[in-house]
């Protein structure tokens, strides 16, 4: 597989201090995240075409969800080992956890969602390279829920109530706000409270302690089986249509220095990606064994849409998003994602 460009993304003009949501400020000229994009047709990239890779044994750190199912596929029918790679799966608890290992050296490639990704770069200049999409939305993946026992039915009965979710400043957050923008619900009339964990959120809202919650699938799935939950909305309208949603990072110094061990784990990953997008049992059969989803829920959860190759008009839709609901600085708007060639 060849990699036939790299987008960068990147701020335009004078040097200017990012404020860091962790407590951190990172000034530079340009920060750049870089993209590599995918040639056309890389699913069909046999393991007999790619070349031997520099290192064999690679860690993954990913937090523990359905979106990264083309990895746990890629994994389960060997198609790692027949491009000459040993790798090891490593579920962490939070998405930040996944980014800052890979930053730290402690494992190879990370999978988390675009919006952490988009806050390290900013706030700490961590030169990460996006080599491959994991997931973007699609119907009923990400639902807003509320309690069983909930007085709120709708979303503008949500006005003056709490919407849980797990950060201040992470995909399904940033999705809220787009949500509630879109059906003219002011999030000063709201109050969004993070810090809530996805492993317990069904049962908070059957506990009444919050009226609604950003709730991804399996969660969504579950909750509503086990609690009753009900769906208030699903976030997938919209703006946010299709959004993007987690992807693959390595740093660029390790992209730089492995470049035939990422494009042997690009070239199974996008198979496994084609097939957890078309093949249902296998789906299944991986969110079970990789997530111990129950097979009752795994037969009719909502999975999310699982892209090939990495798309730079995308991923720009993340900066200007984040801009538009409040979630950068208006002064970040000029971030721009551009094709590079080399």
């Amino acid at each position: 597989m060849h990699l036939y460009g790299v987008a960068l993304l990147r701020l335009a003009g004078v040097a200017v201090g990012f404020p860091n949501v962790r407590g951190k400020v990172a000034v530079g000229a340009v920060l750049a995240l870089a993209v590599a994009a995918l040639a056309a047709g890389c699913s069909a990239v046999s393991a007999e075409q790619v070349a031997a890779p520099e290192k064999t044994n690679i860690t993954v750190d990913v937090y523990p969800t359905i979106d990264f199912a083309g990895l746990y596929i890629a994994q389960m029918d060997g198609l790692f080992g027949k491009r000459g790679l040993n790798v090891r799966i490593n579920f962490t608890p939070a998405s930040q956890l996944a980014v800052t290992s890979v930053i730290n050296g402690t494992s190879d490639i990370s999978g988390s969602d675009y919006v952490t990704y988009v806050d390290n770069e900013l706030n700490d200049n961590a030169r990460l390279h996006i080599a491959a999409e994991a997931s973007s939305l699609r119907e009923h993946n990400l639902e807003l829920l509320a309690g069983p026992h909930s007085q709120t039915q709708t979303l503008a009965g949500l006005k003056g109530h709490t919407i849980a979710v797990t950060s201040s400043d992470d995909i399904d957050t940033l999705l809220v706000r787009a949500l509630l923008a879109e059906n003219d619900i002011g999030t000063n009339s709201v109050n969004i409270k993070f810090g809530f964990q996805l492993l317990n959120i069904s049962q908070q809202l059957d506990e009444g302690q919050a009226s609604a919650a950003a709730v991804p699938e399996p969660f969504a799935t579950e909750g509503e089986q086990q609690y009753g939950l009900q769906e208030l909305a699903d976030v997938d309208q919209g703006v946010t249509t299709d959004f993007p949603l987690e992807g693959y990072a390595v740093t660029q110094a390790w992209a730089h220095k492995y470049p035939r061990t990422l494009a042997a784990f690009d070239s199974a990953l996008a198979e496994g990606q084609e097939i957890a997008d078309t093949d249902r049992t296998a789906f299944k059969m991986a969110a079970e064994k990789f997530l111990g989803i129950k097979p009752v829920a795994a037969a009719v959860l909502n999975p999310p849409d699982y892209p090939l190759s990495v798309a730079p008009t995308q991923l720009q839709r993340v900066v200007d998003t984040m801009v538009q609901f409040g979630m950068l600085p208006q002064k970040d708007a000029p971030f721009r994602i551009t094709k590079m060639t080399g």
